[in-house]
């Protein structure tokens, strides 16, 4: 009698996480391409109607929307690191893989930071650097490193429990 209200509430869970996964991914890109469209409406010297929600944007200077863009990054990565690690809890309840689930998102933040500073300090490879840099965050903005990750790690867990 157990097993149907642990599948129900298992059920629950993924269906909950699914939908913050396509939630925050809909709301990061609304509001990237906003603030994006925005600058560049600026750049050109245009008019551009912003969404009601987001019609505060346009009261902050060119420069703080590009720092708040950094910020809102970093809050993103954090947001997809916490839905990997109920992922994680949800699916293999093992603090182990959420060590490497949170280590990979430190990597990859690191190394972002670093070819962030190497164009920084070297302004022939800068542009390279960003759009690498930018890339790697993207992946931290999204399901894909959950969607390497849970798979990976059932994978390990089918081949452990063949050697034992």
């Amino acid at each position: 009698m157990k097993t149907k209200p642990n599948k129900i509430k298992f059920g629950f869970y993924v269906s909950c996480i699914i939908a913050l996964l396509i939630l925050s991914g809909y709301l990061r890109d609304t509001v990237f391409k906003t603030i994006n469209a925005l600058l560049r409406a600026w750049d050109l010297d245009q008019d551009y109607f912003l969404p009601p929600f987001l019609s505060f944007l346009e009261n902050y200077q060119y420069e703080t929307l590009e720092n708040l863009k950094w910020l809102l990054t970093l809050i993103f990565s954090l947001l997809y690191l916490i839905l990997t690690i109920f992922s994680i809890k949800l699916f293999l309840k093992s603090s182990k893989y959420i060590k490497i689930a949170i280590f990979t998102y430190l990597g990859i933040i690191v190394i972002s930071g670093v070819f962030i500073l190497i164009g920084l300090c070297f302004n022939s490879i800068a542009q390279k650097m960003y759009e690498f840099a930018r890339y790697l965050m993207g992946m931290a903005q999204s399901p894909i490193i959950l969607m390497i990750l849970i798979p990976a790690f059932k994978l390990l867990e089918k081949e452990k429990n063949k050697t034992v």
